[in-house]
């Protein structure tokens, strides 16, 4: 996926997306060794609510659009208008990227009209399991249920033999890009979770719970560090940004299995500590024994810079902080809230930020879009108000040029939904 955004930079949509092997904590022992996530207890997570269905799912809706409900510490935008604002985006990016076309009967897909290579092959108008991820997250929280459903339907028909969704498709729906990738397929699964909420019904929890044993057996290595996929435990690379603790917790509970809520939380956290350092850009890969870049004798390939996957981390953390108050997230958070909040940064000014950064924060792209000011956005929520506000009204204004492009779109409609308290941890709100 490194590769699908190099070229988005110039000018990422069912069951799987990108996956994110993080390294061997601070110690710097490997999680590879070609084994899965096969360790730990698995039978003691969360309670369970009436006739055996875990408590907080399958249950609680309808949550009306629109929610402008704030989460634990986070603060919301101050923009006026701000849901009119978030539905009108969802509106847009629907219109612009949703399509019957190339899908089955009854099914939707997400569109990249840029070319996307899928492991050396260039499909234009493709889709990416990854934007059927965004998708659904969007969809449930705009509690449309047309568009989920259809988006789900293309999903199912195109899963690998694990029964995660295939990572990459040309516009006629054929396989170009083989096996899964986790980044959708935990997009996916966390939106079929809100969605047995939001309609009440245990069908999507079902497919959710099937799927987070899928995951559990071939996506993670043995201590819970992420894979890429659901076909790269012996792969030497970790894309950190994959690394989303708050759809863990829930995992644990659909599943009944703490590992989740365990293993897989608190060895990426060492990873992300690993990684961040001094204002939390993340590099966009390393070996799974963070090291970065040149360094790393077995990821030279990966980019040690804050690019077009790792722009994702605020994101990502910042769920973690606004649904669970959890420390380490405020300790990521802080770090590059502070940065952009700054003078070395954009002095809250989310307009400036451009698109690529070297860990130390020089600028090493030059297009302000919405994959980046989005995410720091969301960061802006756990206490940077300026930087929150202005990334909100960026997203309003969505000028053209490279902000007009498949990814930065999505991200602007999931950023904004929870800039204006609509994406939510529905288990929270019974």
């Amino acid at each position: 996926m490194i590769l699908r955004r190099s070229v988005l930079a110039f000018a990422c949509l069912s069951f799987a997306a990108c996956a994110s092997p993080s390294g061997g904590g601070t110690g710097g022992s490997s999680a590879t060794g070609g084994s899965h996530g096969t360790g730990g207890s698995s039978s003691t997570g969360g309670g369970t609510g009436t006739g055996g269905t875990p408590a907080g799912l399958g249950t609680g809706g309808p949550f009306a659009f629109p929610q402008n409900k704030a989460s634990g510490s986070c603060t919301l935008t101050t923009a006026a208008n701000a849901s009119t604002a978030a539905q009108s985006a969802y509106n847009s990016w629907k219109s612009t990227f949703v399509t019957s076309n190339g899908a089955p009967s009854g099914a939707l897909r997400v569109i990249d009209p840029q070319q996307l290579n899928c492991g050396g092959t260039n499909v234009t108008n493709g889709t990416v399991s990854e934007g059927i991820g965004y998708g659904m997250l969007a969809a449930v929280y705009m509690a449309d249920r047309t568009t989920f459903d259809g988006l789900l339907a293309y999903a199912n028909a195109h899963l690998d033999s694990k029964g995660l969704m295939n990572w990459c498709l040309d516009s006629s729906g054929n396989t170009v890009g083989s096996y899964s990738a986790t980044d959708g397929d935990e997009d996916i699964i966390w939106a079929l979770l809100m969605a047995s909420d939001q309609w009440s019904t245990t069908s999507y929890l079902t497919t959710a719970t099937t799927m987070i044993g899928v995951m559990r057996h071939n996506s993670l290595f043995n201590d819970g560090t992420l894979e890429i996929s659901d076909n790269s435990n012996t792969a030497d690379l970790a894309h950190h940004d994959y690394f989303s603790p708050a759809y863990y917790r829930v995992f644990a509970t659909a599943s009944g299995d703490k590992f989740w809520s365990t293993y897989v939380i608190d060895t990426n956290y060492k990873h992300l500590a690993n990684v961040t350092g001094s204002y939390g850009l993340v590099p966009d890969g390393s070996n799974t024994e963070d090291v970065i870049g040149s360094q790393s004798s077995t990821c030279q390939v990966c980019s040690p810079n804050y690019g077009y996957d790792a722009c994702r981390m605020p994101w990502r953390i910042a769920l973690d902080y606004c649904f669970n108050s959890e420390p380490r997230a405020l300790t990521y958070l802080q770090k590059i809230g502070g940065f952009f909040n700054g003078s070395m940064g954009v002095s809250g000014n989310a307009a400036n930020i451009v698109d690529g950064y070297s860990s130390t924060g020089s600028k090493t792209g030059s297009s302000p879009n919405m994959a980046f000011i989005g995410p720091v956005g969301v960061a802006g929520m756990a206490g940077y108000p300026m930087l929150l506000d202005s990334a909100f009204n960026f997203g309003v204004s969505n000028p053209g040029n490279g902000n007009s492009y498949y990814f930065p779109q999505s991200l602007r409609v999931v950023t904004m939904l929870m800039m204006s308290g609509n994406f939510l941890d529905y288990t929270k709100l019974q």
